[in-house]
């Protein structure tokens, strides 16, 4: 989902006054996909308390009015009202991105395939504030458009496509998506207002679309019978060239590949649907730590698993304690300091702890208890900014019970406490000794001082290109000799693999030669986690590039190019209580 603005930008400077107004931003946007030009027409109104207006550097300004008369200056004036802006650019082209990359890019970009602007790339004058906004949309034929809030006009003619989306409650963020979209459509009456729902596919993914209207509104029913009334008019799943998953208010935008995939809609689905509850109906204060993907993975993700049964509920528990085994107590941090999933260790804390935490939470207090936390929490801050201390007061007021030291305990100190006892069911957040769990690729993956070791010198190049892509530590040191000490990646060819583990005292192969790569996970004598990857060639090493950052849970695979043809998990240790 969208998370803080980091702009570099164009700033009109204001002198700091109390805002009696919330901003209120008119965009006029027309986009031509396969030139890569965009212009728009701005007004901001009620810019009375703004620190400054940011536009992205790449954008032009060709007209500035302060009150209707044009600029002297890029600052304005105590009073001023209204603010105007023409400006123009040209986006860079949408690239081929692994997922990665595409939670890392900043940038707006843009082709006939699809384009996206995300808030990053300061596409709008963005207020630097909560803001309110209506975008009118002019793109093409051939292409349809649309950023968050609710359609109130659209025409489709032969001369090209035009919208108008309002959105009339606090934003902190604005995107746009454009693409060759098929709309499909239904209506869900719900018991405050009647939504609709919409899809906007490419035209070769149209027979997906009924079945995913059907479940976004089976999960619109569901969260908003178990929080309170779904806060929008409208709902969207829009499907993206790159392999996208981000929510946003009023939709979300998933890759065209992830779309295909048979359990996106039982589970990626609702999570994204729930955002639109928590994140993009009550903010996160980001001073205070970034709740939400937390409670939303609790809500959904975990959610479904107990409803699959409890044996899969606990699979889930054990998951997260699994990847929290690996990760360095010096790399832990209090849930107060998450912001967002930037790499793997802040996925484990802000996503797994803080679903476990929720959960702990729910057992301590009870269900009833929760629910009604739930709700309160809602109807309070509902198109508001909360932080954790907001959620604790639902919570005590919802059970009658004092949970300072709970949340201090969970949320405000890094780790966990020492445990002693018994907890077969994995239910309590704690470090669980790692031999206990069987080893896994991503134990390498997300350690801060991975090495990454060749077999031969040949093979350095593709080494580091597909080092990139797997390991959290982007400045791996890499070379042919094996270090004393570290977390260590080992590339080399399935040919001569097997004499250099015995050269280097480490385990043998696990299993015959097959496929064109294979990779296991494994620990030395002294426990040194290691992933080794053996493959028939460079070329079969360069395949795994975008399919084996996503299996950092499997402790071993076989691949035949760039498919994982067969996977596992090796069998776990025992607990000592």
């Amino acid at each position: 989902m969208s998370r803080p603005l980091m702009l570099m930008a164009i700033a009109l400077l204001a002198l700091p006054l109390l805002a009696w107004a919330m901003p209120h931003l008119e965009l006029e946007v027309r986009l031509d996909p396969a030139t890569r030009q965009f212009s728009a027409q701005a007004t901001l109104s009620d810019p009375q308390g703004l620190k400054g207006v940011h536009l992205g550097q790449e954008f032009e300004i060709t007209e500035l009015k302060l009150d209707d008369q044009p600029a002297k200056s890029r600052r304005w004036r105590d009073g001023t009202r209204k603010i105007e802006i023409a400006y123009r650019g040209t986006l860079k082209p949408t690239p081929a991105l692994d997922h990665r990359e595409v939670l890392a890019q900043r940038g707006g970009t843009a082709s006939p395939e699809g384009s996206f602007l995300p808030a990053s790339s300061g596409w709008y004058p963005d207020p630097g504030a909560l803001f309110t906004h209506r975008v009118t949309l002019h793109l093409p034929a051939g292409q349809k458009g649309l950023v968050p809030g609710t359609l109130v006009e659209e025409s489709d003619t032969p001369q090209g496509y035009r919208a108008v989306f309002d959105f009339p409650h606090p934003a902190d963020a604005l995107e746009l998506m454009a693409g060759p979209y098929v709309v499909s459509e239904r209506s869900l009456k719900l018991a405050d207002k009647t939504v609709r729902i919409r899809t906007w596919f490419h035209p070769e993914l149209k027979d997906f679309a009924q079945a995913y209207l059907d479940d976004s509104a089976r999960y619109l029913e569901r969260y908003s019978k178990l929080i309170g009334p779904y806060p929008f008019g409208m709902f969207s799943v829009v499907s993206s060239p790159t392999p996208t998953g981000y929510g946003m208010p009023t939709l979300t935008y998933l890759g065209r590949d992830v779309i295909r995939l048979p359990f996106i809609r039982a589970t990626s689905l609702g999570h994204e649907v729930l955002h639109n509850w928590w994140g993009n109906g009550v903010y996160p204060d980001w001073q205070s730590g970034n709740w939400s993907e937390g409670l939303t993975t609790f809500m959904a993700d975990y959610a479904y698993k107990e409803e699959e049964g409890e044996a899969a509920a606990r699979e889930m528990r054990l998951g997260w304690l699994r990847d929290y085994a690996a990760v360095p107590p010096s790399e832990d941090f209090a849930l107060t300091d998450f912001r967002s999933r930037h790499h793997g260790i802040a996925s484990i804390i802000g996503y797994g702890k803080a679903a476990m935490v929720f959960l702990m939470l729910r057992d301590r207090i009870g269900k009833d208890a929760f629910e009604r936390g739930l709700k309160l929490f809602w109807q309070r801050h509902r198109f508001k900014t909360a932080g954790w201390r907001d959620l604790e007061a639902a919570f005590v007021e919802a059970s009658g019970q004092p949970l300072r030291e709970f949340f201090r305990t969970w949320v405000e100190q890094p780790g966990a406490p020492p445990f002693k006892g018994s907890d077969p069911d994995f239910r309590i957040w704690r470090r669980v000794d790692p031999q206990v769990f069987p080893p896994i690729l991503r134990e390498v993956f997300v350690a801060p001082k991975a090495a990454v070791v060749v077999t031969a010198a040949a093979l350095i190049e593709p080494a580091q290109a597909l080092s990139q892509r797997l390991l959290d530590a982007k400045a791996a040191p890499i070379g042919t000799i094996l270090p004393a000490q570290g977390p260590l990646l080992i590339i080399g060819l399935s040919a001569d693999i097997d004499g250099w583990l015995a050269k280097n005292g480490l385990p043998a192969r696990p299993f015959p030669p097959r496929g064109t790569a294979q990779v296991w996970a494994g620990r030395d004598a002294k426990q040194r986690p290691y992933v080794v990857i053996a493959a028939q060639d460079a070329g079969a090493l360069l395949a795994l590039q975008r399919a084996l950052p996503h299996y950092g849970r499997q402790s071993w695979l076989i691949f035949e190019g760039p498919r994982a043809a067969d996977k596992g998990v090796w069998p776990p240790g025992e607990e000592k209580s």
